[in-house]
């Protein structure tokens, strides 16, 4: 049995659907349906959900890959619509975290939801601080180790301080097909090269045949698009389905590379694997 992707939020839309920075992904098949992250608005995510015919009170879980609001906004919408709802989601997405860009204010970037309030509303929150199996064809990473990776442009607060957010909450989803594992990322906030890394790991080397999601490549320079040119090559050309904060200047580099490997996505693209 096929397993169907639809992004239901992205920056980009197709016609009469919203776009907003955030992302939100259905995932449905062998009887089960996943809502991977919650957009950043619930405007828009129950704007497309109805668009879409996509019923969010059917769904039997969300998983929130990182705690940034862009990835967090709908879930308040979503619990209220779903009855012990299923939230897998790591403790750490709860903490205030901002954007820190060099000459412009800081921007907080939190879930704009709190853990009891959630609560309150009926939601069953999962903390998952580990890998965990969902189903014997879902994989949830749990945190995704390896080295810092990145610039200091974000900022969490731990105790009475303000840190390097390390991104030590964020998660990806990997999915089990007949001829490989299928990636499903947020943000890839802690690089490709962990990422790719984890995946493989998990897997226990098994092939990694798709990359589906943001792969925060927008601010990348061309030493860096040469490094995750040269990592996917390295992981066996996987086909790469970008879209949310991968970048278009990104994405193009990507396809001169891999023209046949690259497929960019918007709301309302359906992938089937």
């Amino acid at each position: 049995m096929n397993v169907e992707l639809l992004i239901l939020v992205d920056n980009v839309a197709s016609q009469s659907l919203q776009a907003e920075h955030g992302l939100a992904v259905h995932i449905s098949g062998r009887g089960k349906k996943i809502l991977f992250d919650v957009a950043a608005t619930s405007e828009a995510l129950l704007h497309n959900a109805l668009a879409m015919d996509v019923d969010l009170s059917s769904i039997d879980a969300v998983v929130v890959s990182h705690g940034h609001a862009d990835h967090t906004g709908g879930l308040a919408a979503v619990a209220a619509r779903r009855p012990a709802l299923p939230i897998y989601i790591h403790p750490g997405a709860f903490n205030r975290r901002w954007a820190d860009k060099p000459d412009e204010p800081m921007k907080d970037v939190s879930c704009p939801h709190s853990a009891q309030k959630l609560r309150q509303g009926g939601a069953m929150l999962r903390h998952i601080e580990a890998p965990e199996m969902l189903e014997d064809w879902l994989l949830l990473s749990g945190p995704i180790g390896g080295c810092r990776h990145g610039t200091e442009s974000f900022v969490i607060r731990k105790g009475d301080d303000l840190v390097i957010d390390n991104f030590e909450d964020e998660m990806i989803l990997l999915l089990r097909g007949r001829n490989g594992w299928v990636v499903v990322s947020g943000c890839c906030h802690r690089g490709l090269k962990n990422t790719l890394r984890a995946a493989s790991f998990l897997t226990r080397n098994d092939p990694v045949v798709a990359l589906v999601g943001g792969l925060h490549l927008r601010s990348a320079s061309e030493v860096e698009l040469e490094e995750a040119a040269a990592l996917l090559a390295q992981f066996g050309c996987p086909d790469v389905y970008p879209c949310h904060c991968s970048g278009p200047q990104a994405v193009n580099y990507l396809t001169h590379r891999f023209p046949a490997k690259i497929h960019p996505l918007c709301a309302g693209a359906k992938v089937e694997f």
